[in-house]
């Protein structure tokens, strides 16, 4: 039977591991996107949402996306018009999501998959230790 429970421990540590490698894996995805995003040319008010967004890395609300968008391109764009175009992508699953109970705030939604993803890593961690 030892080696019934060498073989089974060896089993765990091996399932850990990949799962370790697949946060890694993860993890260099999320790092090598912020590397592209920085170097690409925005000229949309899309783009220019969204590389605002990315550089931040978390929801926002539409003022302060419009107040960023000026800071990093010296264009001026309206609050309210940069909400409704947000909110027409959102509403198609393009490139943004609306946030769930937080009015005009805006996400990414390669963030939602990350997130998603996470959250799977950690349920198999969990199974793993119990």
């Amino acid at each position: 039977m030892e080696i019934q429970e060498a073989i089974e421990e060896r089993k765990k540590q091996i399932k850990k591991l990949e799962i370790e490698i697949e946060a890694l894996l993860l993890a260099a995805e999320i790092l090598k996107s912020g590397a592209k995003a920085e170097t690409e040319k925005v000229k949309t008010q899309p783009g220019m949402a969204y590389a605002v967004l990315d550089e931040i890395g978390k929801p926002m609300h539409v003022t302060q996306i419009s107040e960023q968008i000026k800071k990093r391109f010296s264009i001026s764009i309206k609050a309210n018009n940069l909400g409704v175009m947000l909110f027409r992508y959102a509403k198609r699953g393009n490139k943004f999501y609306k946030a769930q109970g937080k009015p005009n705030t805006y996400g990414l939604i390669k963030w939602q998959e990350i997130t998603q993803r996470l959250d799977s890593l950690k349920v198999g961690t969990i199974q793993l230790s119990t």
